[in-house]
Protein backbone atom coordinates (compact mmCIF):
# COMPACT_ATOMS: atom_id res chain seq x y z
CA UNK A 1 0.00 0.00 0.00
CA UNK A 2 1.48 3.38 -1.13
CA UNK A 3 0.84 6.01 1.48
CA UNK A 4 1.49 9.57 0.32
CA UNK A 5 2.68 11.85 3.18
CA UNK A 6 1.00 15.71 2.60
CA UNK A 7 3.63 17.94 1.35
CA UNK A 8 6.02 15.62 0.04
CA UNK A 9 6.91 16.66 -3.71
CA UNK A 10 6.63 14.02 -6.24
CA UNK A 11 8.59 12.71 -8.89
CA UNK A 12 7.94 15.23 -11.62
CA UNK A 13 8.64 18.27 -8.88
CA UNK A 14 11.86 16.68 -7.65
CA UNK A 15 13.00 16.36 -11.31
CA UNK A 16 12.09 20.24 -11.65
CA UNK A 17 13.65 21.24 -8.44
CA UNK A 18 16.73 19.36 -9.01
CA UNK A 19 17.22 20.77 -12.71
CA UNK A 20 16.58 24.26 -10.93
CA UNK A 21 18.55 23.74 -8.54
CA UNK A 22 21.55 22.63 -11.34
CA UNK A 23 21.19 25.50 -12.75
CA UNK A 24 21.68 27.96 -9.86
CA UNK A 25 24.97 26.19 -9.20
CA UNK A 26 26.37 26.57 -13.05
CA UNK A 27 25.73 30.39 -12.30
CA UNK A 28 27.25 30.46 -9.07
CA UNK A 29 30.23 28.14 -10.56
CA UNK A 30 30.46 30.72 -13.51
CA UNK A 31 30.21 33.56 -11.46
CA UNK A 32 33.44 32.47 -9.21
CA UNK A 33 35.42 31.66 -12.11
CA UNK A 34 34.93 34.49 -13.79
CA UNK A 35 36.02 35.95 -10.70
CA UNK A 36 39.14 34.14 -9.93
CA UNK A 37 40.09 34.63 -13.94
CA UNK A 38 39.92 38.69 -13.53
CA UNK A 39 41.82 38.41 -10.33
CA UNK A 40 44.37 36.28 -12.73
CA UNK A 41 44.67 38.59 -15.57
CA UNK A 42 44.92 41.55 -12.97
CA UNK A 43 47.93 39.92 -11.37
CA UNK A 44 49.26 39.39 -14.75
CA UNK A 45 48.93 42.81 -15.96
CA UNK A 46 49.84 44.98 -12.47
CA UNK A 47 52.49 42.44 -10.78
CA UNK A 48 54.39 41.37 -14.47
CA UNK A 49 52.97 44.23 -16.88
CA UNK A 50 51.64 42.00 -19.14
CA UNK A 51 49.27 44.23 -21.83
CA UNK A 52 46.59 42.88 -23.63
CA UNK A 53 48.13 41.20 -26.98
CA UNK A 54 50.01 38.90 -24.28
CA UNK A 55 46.80 38.69 -21.65
CA UNK A 56 44.50 37.42 -25.00
CA UNK A 57 47.28 34.43 -26.04
CA UNK A 58 47.14 33.40 -22.24
CA UNK A 59 43.32 32.97 -22.28
CA UNK A 60 43.33 31.41 -25.26
CA UNK A 61 45.92 29.23 -23.97
CA UNK A 62 43.92 28.46 -20.85
CA UNK A 63 40.85 27.74 -22.89
CA UNK A 64 42.84 25.43 -25.38
CA UNK A 65 44.59 23.44 -22.51
CA UNK A 66 41.03 22.40 -20.96
CA UNK A 67 39.63 21.58 -24.47
CA UNK A 68 42.90 19.61 -24.73
CA UNK A 69 42.99 17.87 -21.34
CA UNK A 70 39.17 16.71 -21.48
CA UNK A 71 39.14 15.41 -25.02
CA UNK A 72 42.83 13.78 -24.77
CA UNK A 73 42.04 12.02 -21.00
CA UNK A 74 38.12 11.86 -21.41
CA UNK A 75 37.80 14.21 -18.48
CA UNK A 76 34.37 15.61 -17.25
CA UNK A 77 35.36 19.60 -17.61
CA UNK A 78 35.21 19.40 -13.21
CA UNK A 79 38.06 16.96 -13.34
CA UNK A 80 40.45 18.98 -15.27
CA UNK A 81 41.65 21.22 -12.08
CA UNK A 82 42.55 17.91 -10.67
CA UNK A 83 44.58 16.75 -13.73
CA UNK A 84 46.04 19.95 -13.52
CA UNK A 85 47.04 19.59 -10.24
CA UNK A 86 48.19 16.19 -10.34
CA UNK A 87 50.75 16.98 -13.48
CA UNK A 88 52.22 19.92 -11.39
CA UNK A 89 52.84 17.78 -8.36
CA UNK A 90 54.82 15.18 -10.88
CA UNK A 91 56.99 17.38 -12.04
CA UNK A 92 57.71 18.51 -8.69
CA UNK A 93 55.72 21.39 -7.99
CA UNK A 94 54.62 21.85 -3.74
CA UNK A 95 51.13 23.21 -4.60
CA UNK A 96 50.51 23.20 -0.87
CA UNK A 97 53.32 25.54 -0.06
CA UNK A 98 52.53 27.83 -3.11
CA UNK A 99 48.51 28.23 -1.89
CA UNK A 100 48.33 28.23 1.73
Amino acid sequence: MNVRIKNQPTTQQKKVLRQEVIKEFNKLLERYNHSTAVQVLHILRFDFGWGQERLQRFADKLCEMQKHQEEFYELQPDDTPWLCEKQLRDSGIDIDKILN
